[in-house]
């Protein structure tokens, strides 16, 4: 089904134009039923100037139009245009139709087989107070002003009307190839590990950096994309992997964690985990692995070496992909990056990853091979700067120098020794009651599977709770560990049982933190507290050994 609307939908993209925030308040308002308008659809050319509609229309029935917007006073004199004065080196329409041109070629070179609609051109000048507009010939009844901008509705339809023929639009998902191209600048926000949340159809736009490394696919076949926390790896690696399925190749998204697989498969990508792909090459190749036993109860032992077992198990079992891109590359062990390479062969491979967050010693660093050449994301989105900051002491080489007092973002709540689970029940509840949902909480403990209570509860106070891998997780609360929630995101994450990750406890401690989206609510004990003085600090430093929460 053809989108309609508005995009973005929450609020117009980055701009340095008031004229263009005016004009996308008015068409929130105001824009007739079944159209679709998309703010700043830029396109890329491969050789010249790149080109940017300022509103790209398309409506139903017939055809598209290309809105210029001018702000400040513009005006004619003497067959000449002026803004607030300055004569223009070009006049609106004339930016236009050279637009329209890289659009329409763009457009054909992606969907060669699409029947185009005509595209027309008008002009929109929000600031300009006139009620009759420039009477030139190829502008009269085509362009809006500041007074057109309260009945917008009857002034596009009236607009229309004298852009098109009769003629109506060709037949043919002509809106979707739009939407699809306003996507090379506009991405879905993935939302990982809260899905409700997509639902909501909010897209995030990607800032310069982003946009840059996007650009490399098409001349680096091999890359390393690195960043912290919340730098928008994630939504980069599938935007890659949806490009190239674009192009006609077959890609294939890798990593580590089950549940992030699964949250890709479930974005649209063919997903898997490095093991769970290997484990599939050697069943159909016709071996068995552990006289047939589902891989559920498979050993650790039997999972660490199914990649090595698929390697000779790929020449009579071969995997239909040509292109691999890994997500959390800093989790994969030798053997894994052994299958890797052999997925990829000679096709495209790229690596996206954050050796800081490397939890296995000897598995942090990516190897040198797969990353000739290294693009760095610096820019984070994720959290809120304060809990961005307070994540980052816990990276390598940062410190424990916190200064005293409350993080944006961050609550720390002391409880007695025998009391975690009943306060994470509270702090739970407490989301509860403010509107959180419990889609968008996830509970994470610091300590492994082996050794968690909150981590394998079924309940977390009153509310019912599921591993990060469960089909239902999407739906409800999630419990597991730090690590099995790896490279996912929920807005308010619950970190506690600290006592169980003294082993490679920063490394714990900035993974759980930065999975964080809106807030994150630390539950410790008096040892927490007295064994990791960051946390005491935003307590109020020795104040913070005041009275506990719960039973003594």
């Amino acid at each position: 089904m053809a989108p309609t609307g508005l995009f973005p939908r929450e609020a117009p993209r980055p701009t340095s134009s008031e004229a263009e925030r005016r004009l996308w308040r008015a068409l929130a308002k105001h824009l007739p039923d079944g159209w679709t308008v998309w703010h700043s659809m830029r396109v890329r050319a491969p050789r010249g100037a790149d080109g940017e509609g300022d509103f790209v229309f398309a409506v139903p029935g017939r055809g598209a139009f290309v809105l210029e917007v001018k702000g400040g006073d513009v005006e004619v004199r003497d067959g000449r245009w002026f803004q607030d004065g300055r004569e223009l080196f070009k006049a609106p329409r004339d930016q236009a139709f050279e637009y329209i041109k890289k659009l329409r070629k763009q457009l054909v070179e992606r969907y060669p087989k699409l029947a185009l609609p005509f595209i027309a051109v008008a002009t929109a000048f929000p600031e300009t107070e006139d009620q009759v507009g420039p009477t030139n010939g190829d502008v009269v009844g085509t362009t809006l002003t500041a007074m057109d901008l309260p009945y917008l509705r009857d002034a596009l339809l009236a607009v229309v009307d004298r852009l098109f023929n009769a003629a109506p639009a060709p037949d043919g998902p002509w809106v979707e190839a739009l939407h699809e191209l306003w996507g090379e600048t506009w991405v879905r926000d993935l939302s990982l590990g809260s899905r409700t949340k997509r639902a909501e159809l909010r897209r995030v736009a990607l800032d310069a950096e982003q946009i840059v490394a996007m650009q490399a696919v098409d001349t680096n076949p091999r890359m390393f994309v690195a960043g912290g926390p919340g730098t928008g790896k994630t939504i980069l690696a599938v935007e890659i992997a949806r490009r190239w399925a674009a192009r006609g190749r077959t890609p294939v998204l890798l990593c580590f964690t089950r549940a992030l697989a699964m949250e890709l498969r479930d974005a649209g990508c063919a997903a898997w985990t490095v093991r769970e792909l290997a484990a599939d090459v050697i069943v159909r190749s016709g071996a068995v692995i552990e006289s047939g036993a589902p891989p559920a109860s498979w050993s650790p032992q039997t999972w660490s070496d199914v990649p090595k077992l698929a390697l000779e198990a790929l020449s009579r079992a071969m995997v239909p992909f040509d292109a691999v891109v890994v997500d959390e590359a800093q989790d994969l062990a030798a053997d894994d990056w052994a299958f890797v390479r052999a997925v990829a062969g000679n096709g495209p491979l790229w690596v996206f990853g954050d050796e800081a967050q490397g939890f296995w010693s000897d598995r942090r660093e990516v190897p040198a091979d797969v990353k000739p050449c290294v693009y760095v994301l610096a820019s984070r989105y994720r959290c809120p700067v304060e809990l961005t900051a307070f994540a980052d002491r816990y990276r390598p080489g940062a410190g424990n120098d916190v200064p005293p007092g409350p993080v944006e973002g961050l609550r720390v709540v002391r409880v007695a020794a025998g009391a975690i689970e009943e306060a994470c029940g509270r702090e739970v509840e407490r989301l509860l009651r403010d509107g959180v949902t419990a889609s968008q909480i996830a509970v994470l403990s610091l300590g492994g599977q082996t050794k968690t209570r909150i981590g394998i509860a079924e309940r977390i106070g009153s509310v019912a709770a599921v591993r990060a891998d469960a089909e239902a997780a999407d739906h409800g609360l999630v419990s597991d560990t730090f690590l099995r929630f790896k490279g996912l995101e929920r807005p308010w994450v619950i970190v506690t049982e600290l006592d169980l990750g003294r082993s490679n406890y920063d490394v714990r401690m900035h993974i759980a933190l930065s999975r964080a989206t809106v807030g994150c609510i630390v539950v410790v004990t008096d040892d927490d507290l007295m064994y990791d003085g960051r946390l005491r600090a935003v307590m109020g430093g020795e104040s913070a050994m005041g009275p506990r929460v719960g039973p003594a």
